[in-house]
């Protein structure tokens, strides 16, 4: 190849080095590039001269740094660059708890940071999430509406044959076993059978439910319905109205515990309670309750409306906490019961025994259990 200085000129600069290195070979020396009447030009050269010339410059500033970065010189915008001695494992100066401590700390802002950056992510099209990657069931039970937090505490590593649907029941089946009141049946076998819970969530509609669940159960003569902590000196018109149609009566003289008036002194008596005003009212007359006549005879309802906030759940069941209550998720033909509800009974250990949808109170309580809420899950979400 013919040793020469050329200039060569094209409109863009790949085009240029083509040229460049076609002619002159890939170790060539580019002794200038500029731009001039739009046109790119690159001068270079593969005379020896400019190539040993380039090396001894290039080796000198090499040493250069060398010597300097050993000797504690060298410079950059100004400082100096400290001389860092090498960890030995040997040595006194290795730590290593310490380095594993850093990256444990650094990998953990890592994973956060991407966790903050997924945490919003919404997938468009499940068919192209590779079954083989461990969590994209738990990714689209996350978009169906459960929680992070509860799928992160009882979501299971999926076994490799599992499809979405299998992992999905066995998920469904887990949070319905935590979820289940045991034996809710027994409350139609309770004395006293308290029904309680916030403004509005349907509290006087389930006690007459489960009135006449016991009248469906065991007739109507030893069946009484109540009233307690209002104001007024009688019952709304709305439990008057459900008495007259289960043919029962009604009473509003439990203030303070007092049970003379009614027939509790049966030992077949029971007597359904319809605590209206504020929680923390019901609770100090169910705790009355319970020192006069124990608590195995006493029952309490807690009445949530379907589809309640986080916010709601937690605060009412942290009000209950002590009563230990049966849930009644109530009005579930206005608000659908989703998954967000679920998640948040889960995470505080409610447990669900009754479920209702509808105004009338004739064959219209749904008694639960694990298989059923399983069975709705599957069906539902």
């Amino acid at each position: 190849m013919l040793k020469k200085t050329t200039t060569f000129k094209a409109k863009d600069t790949s085009t240029a080095m083509e040229k460049v290195i076609a002619e002159l070979g890939e170790d060539c020396v580019i002794l200038s590039t500029k731009k001039k009447n739009n046109m790119i030009e690159i001068t270079a050269s593969n005379s020896p001269k400019y190539k040993s010339a380039v090396k001894k410059r290039y080796n000198k500033e090499k040493f250069s740094n060398i010597y300097n970065l050993k000797s504690g010189k060298l410079k950059i915008n100004g400082e100096k660059l400290k001389k860092v001695e090498p960890y030995n494992t040997n040595g006194s100066n290795f730590n290593a708890a310490e380095i594993k401590k850093v990256i444990r700390k650094e990998t953990e802002t890592i994973l956060d940071r991407m966790d903050k950056k997924l945490e919003n992510i919404y997938l468009t099209d499940f068919k192209n999430i590779s079954k083989n990657i461990i969590f994209s069931s738990f990714l689209k039970l996350k978009q169906i509406g459960f929680s992070s937090n509860v799928l992160e505490k009882y979501f299971e590593k999926p076994d490799n044959d599992d499809s979405f649907q299998t992992s999905k029941f066995k998920f469904y089946r887990k949070i319905s076993e935590l979820i289940a009141a045991p034996f809710p049946e027994r409350i139609l076998n309770s004395k006293l059978i308290m029904v309680t819970g916030p403004s509005g969530s349907g509290k006087t509609t389930i006690a007459a439910k489960i009135a006449s669940s016991i009248v469906d159960k065991s007739g109507r003569n030893n069946i009484v319905l109540a009233e307690l902590c209002r104001n007024s000196n009688t019952a709304t018109e709305d439990l008057k109205s459900f008495a007259r149609l289960l043919n029962i009566p009604i009473t509003n003289r439990l203030q303070n515990g007092d049970l003379s008036d009614t027939m509790i002194l049966n030992d077949n008596a029971k007597i359904v309670v319809d605590l209206a005003g504020n929680i923390e009212a019901g609770n100090r007359v169910i705790e009355e309750l319970e020192n006069r006549h124990g608590d195995k005879n006493i029952c309490s309802i807690l009445c949530l409306q379907s589809g309640s906030s986080s916010e709601m759940i937690e605060t009412t069941l942290n009000k209950v906490k002590a009563q230990r209550p049966i849930i009644a998720l109530t009005k579930s033909d206005e608000c659908n019961i989703s998954p967000a509800t679920i998640s948040h009974l889960a995470m505080k250990k409610g447990k669900i025994g009754l479920v209702s949808g509808t105004k009338s109170i004739v064959d219209s309580l749904l008694f639960t259990n694990s298989d059923i809420l399983a069975k709705f899950m599957k069906e539902n979400f």
